[in-house]
């Protein structure tokens, strides 16, 4: 028995129905209107913005680890809370961004043609990879090294990075996170400072921020089928209470972002193990219908059940069930106890559970930080539950979902967000910063935001 490539296509191409239908960038007529701007107690004339790949502009990321690139950087959610901070006295705001001649940046995924449904092949050229543009060597692993970024930064979005991360000396050598290492002084090398460090050098001036920190620090282990250790509770406390005492030193206000619920994006939600059974039992045809894959788990190998996980990521791998050329090669792969699907190719309902009850621990820390502190505490999943949900959220006559590719809120890599995407989590930003701080900014119109990177 094997998993075929006509089974894999048929996969993919039931994600993708419906793409047609929002890849347009329309713009709806009835713009967002409401009361006239005004600052209320807070003071945005320098705002300042720490996090990771989500704070960025990170998008349509790659197996190559690219998905950092001049248009995500410029559609990243903090350039358009810039833009309407400066509605109500907010000044310019300084990202990293890659030039233009370089703005492939780390080189990213696009969709360079709508799939057809009569030729399941056309899926092999349907998705491409843009090279990166900003790569000045490697280091003695091979791996890219940006071209540098010097000079004032706002944006200290760094990709990758965990609140386990930031007190690390050593994490922008350039053996560590190459992301970090292209925003550090060619002299420093990244040997010395941390990334608390290079924050509290950026906030010189700053008046207002936003933290989104901690999302990588369940990640990982979410898209490594749990193989990867969460953040121990103990360093996570410890480290955001000292971020958190540097932002907002002085009485510096701001606004902390929470950690959404990761398994309900389509990294994890596309792939569902009642749909490859269907594929499988409709090619294979068995006597007895297929009802459980076989995976291994870290209590040991057990047939799937409810609550487990498959990967986007691992679609090569599901592409192999029912091989015996692949795994052990004793027994049909992923379907006997023998040749089961490695662990880290499934999240199972054991570790789901770990890893939500890791980000309820976060985001309790999180957020109590920031009532500690006077900040404005926003959970991402107020808009992303609704985005997830079966009807979707509409707004201004576009209803936004979590489906892959055509749901327009998730960008290729099911992880992290489109452009309209960072626009709708703006909104709940400034929803979150007008209800603390008595402010009357007016959220953007998503409409005006590309939802689908698809290129001729």
């Amino acid at each position: 028995m094997h998993f075929n490539n006509k089974m894999r296509w048929g996969l993919v191409l039931t994600t993708l129905v419906g793409l047609v239908a929002c890849t347009n960038n329309d713009v709806d007529p009835n713009a967002v209107s409401g009361e006239t701007p005004s600052k209320g107690n807070a003071d945005f004339t320098k705002y300042v913005a720490v996090g990771n790949s989500l704070t960025a502009g990170f998008s349509n990321g790659n197996a190559l680890g690219g998905g950092l690139y001049r248009e995500g950087q410029l559609n990243s959610y903090p350039s358009i809370l810039a833009g309407q901070f400066k509605t109500v006295g907010g000044g310019d705001f300084v990202q990293p961004l890659f030039t233009e001649a370089q703005a492939a940046g780390s080189g990213y995924s696009k969709l360079i043609k709508v799939p057809s449904l009569a030729d399941p092949t056309s899926l092999i050229t349907s998705i491409a990879q843009v090279a990166p543009a900003a790569v000045r060597g490697t280091n003695s692993a091979g791996k890219p090294l940006y071209t540098k970024f010097s000079g004032t930064n706002q944006n200290l979005g760094v990709p990758g990075i965990r609140v386990a991360d930031v007190l690390s000396a050593g994490y922008g050598s350039q053996q560590g996170n190459p992301y970090f290492e292209r925003l550090l002084p060619a002299t420093d090398a990244g040997q010395a400072t941390t990334y608390f460090q290079y924050v509290s050098d950026n906030l010189t001036g700053a008046t207002f921020f936003s933290c989104w920190l901690g999302n990588n620090d369940a990640l990982g282990f979410a898209t490594s089928g749990g193989t990867t250790p969460l953040t121990l509770s103990a360093l996570f406390t410890t480290n955001f209470a000292a971020m958190m005492n540097k932002l907002t030193e002085g009485g510096r206000k701001g606004v902390v972002i929470g950690i959404p619920n990761i398994t309900t994006a389509p990294l994890f939600s596309t792939l569902t193990i009642p749909l490859v059974l269907a594929q499988l039992n409709a090619i294979l045809k068995p006597t007895t219908p297929l009802t459980a894959l076989v995976v291994q788990t870290t209590a040991g190998v057990r047939p799937t059940q409810a609550g487990d996980l498959l990967l986007l990521t691992s679609a090569l791998d599901y592409a192999n069930i029912g091989s015996t050329a692949v795994g052990t090669k004793v027994g049909p792969f992923g379907l006997s106890a023998t040749n089961p699907l490695p662990n880290q190719t499934v999240l199972d309902a054991g570790e789901v559970a770990a890893l939500n009850a890791s980000i309820a621990d976060f985001n309790n820390t999180m957020k109590t930080q920031a009532d500690a502190k006077g900040a404005a505490y926003v959970d991402p999943n107020t808009v992303l539950s609704q985005v997830t949900s079966a009807s979707g959220l509409t707004q201004n006559g576009i209803t936004y979902k979590g489906d892959f590719i055509q749901g327009g809120v998730f960008s290729l890599d099911g992880i992290h967000l489109t452009p309209a995407g960072y626009a709708l989590m703006a909104n709940e930003i400034i929803k979150g910063i007008n209800a603390k701080y008595s402010s009357t900014i007016a959220p953007v119109n998503p409409a005006n935001y590309r939802r689908v990177l698809l290129q001729p």
